[in-house]
């Protein structure tokens, strides 16, 4: 049996601590709405994916972030088939990162 550890940072998503091409995904939760720079967080978690991989944030009806502009956020990220889908009034936003 494999062992796995989380290793958990403590960061901020304008600097993520984590070098280039790690990840196979990256994903925010309920936090875009209090980034100083959305655009900016989000060039940070396709920095640290690897190539040809998603991105994804999810925001639930109570985290105060809205729909409207979140593909043009994400596109200006340089992602690529940016779009979002919502149901039961939750906001899920996926990317990919070419």
């Amino acid at each position: 049996m494999e062992n796995r550890f989380v290793d958990l940072k403590h960061g901020s998503v304008d600097s993520l601590p984590f070098e280039s091409d790690t990840f196979d995904k990256a994903m925010a939760i309920n936090s875009m709405q209090i980034w100083w720079d959305a655009v900016a967080g989000l060039r940070q978690m396709r920095r640290v994916l690897k190539s040809w991989r998603h991105g994804r944030t999810r925001l639930y009806p109570y985290s105060g972030q809205p729909s409207e502009g979140l593909t043009e956020k994400i596109m200006a990220a340089r992602f690529t088939q940016a779009h979002v889908v919502e149901k039961d009034k939750d906001i899920c936003a996926l990317a990919l990162k070419p």
